[in-house]
């Protein structure tokens, strides 16, 4: 028996832009989420074009954004984003936002004040200082703990970093689509969509066209730590488990790396032996709450765990949900 429970933490189902509490609030297309030290959710809400947020109550608000396809800093309630995407939270509480279609990387205060942290807004694939730095339609995003914000620059199908100093600079690719590991500037990826920081300190990327997850370790190098590279839906070891479009990751509290298989609507994981097993989903296009065996999505992408580590919090985009799923403590032993 599957020991898991999903159950949908807002989202009526519906395509829409209302806040109020989590089983009357609507989305259009959310994508990605961060949990806040708090524990607020921090929601991109992407064809509504603003960051949203879901308190410890269970209520939907709106973080930043008019709701009008834009590029403007300022106040939360004048600011505007255009596709919101990857969505990250630093110790301080500041929200990294991959603006993805203006081709920014963007920070909010903890005043509601949205300002640029890196772009000119043009589409390209210039590293150096950030306010010439470009990027080419960006989606995923996370932060390591001296502040470095890490970024899968998805169309130029590199990973790159901003630096403290206010540089952005290359960690792995070519900048040409392929499926090669080795030292990072050697490297080539397929669009990656998302990216983690393990507990070692490791990149974990999401190469989501290569239907495979990859590492990068401290000393630059890019390995395949699951997937042929081949589309489809097999468990088992990682060299021979197959993925279709996998889009969102997660570390948990025990070292597991949770993946978004997206296309397979279904939530994986990834043990510490490299073995690749199923979470929850049927693999069928749903909306189905309960038993994690029994279970629906449809498309999930953003994904992240909550603080106490007992919760996978997935972002189901196409069903205009935040869902949840439940187990005791996320743990190998427990989610194998």
């Amino acid at each position: 028996m599957n020991e898991f429970e999903v159950f949908t933490i807002a989202g009526t189902g519906e395509e829409g832009d209302k806040n109020g509490s989590g089983n009357e609030a609507t989305f259009n297309f959310p994508w990605n989420i961060a949990v806040r030290n708090d524990g607020t959710i921090i929601v991109s809400d992407s064809l509504n074009h603003k960051i949203k947020g879901i308190d410890l109550d269970g209520n939907v608000y709106t973080i930043a954004g008019t709701g009008e396809k834009g590029d403007k800093d300022g106040p939360a309630n004048e600011s505007t984003f255009n596709y919101p995407c990857g969505i990250a939270v630093k110790d301080d509480g500041t929200i990294i936002v991959v603006d993805r279609f203006n081709h920014k990387i963007r920070g909010i205060d903890l005043y509601g004040n949205v300002f640029t942290i890196a772009g000119t807004g043009e589409e390209g694939d210039k590293d150096g200082p950030v306010n010439g730095a470009t990027f080419n339609c960006p989606c995923g995003v996370a932060t390591r703990n001296d502040g470095t914000i890490i970024v899968a620059d998805t169309d130029n199908c590199k990973i790159r970093g901003i630096n403290y100093d206010g540089n952005v600079f290359t960690i792995a690719g070519t900048g040409r689509k392929g499926d090669k590991d080795g030292q990072g500037n050697e490297a080539m990826f397929n669009c990656p969509s998302g990216v983690a920081i393990d507990n070692d300190g490791a990149i974990i990327v999401v190469d989501s066209r290569n239907h495979k997850i990859k590492g990068i370790d401290l000393d630059g190098n890019v390995y395949t730590i699951a997937g042929t590279g081949e589309f489809g839906d097999k468990d088992g070891s990682g060299n021979e488990a197959t993925f279709c479009f996998p889009s969102g990751i997660a570390i948990d509290n025990g070292g597991a790396i949770i993946v978004s298989d997206s296309s397979n609507n279904k939530i994986r994981g990834i043990d510490s032996d490299g073995n690749v097993y199923t979470i929850v989903g049927t693999g069928e296009e749903g909306d189905k709450n309960g038993h994690g065996n029994e279970a629906t999505f449809n498309d999930p992408d953003g994904i992240s765990i909550s603080n106490d580590g007992t919760t996978i919090i997935v972002v189901d985009s196409y069903n205009n949900k935040i869902r949840g799923i439940r187990a005791k403590k996320l743990t190998k032993s427990a989610i194998k």
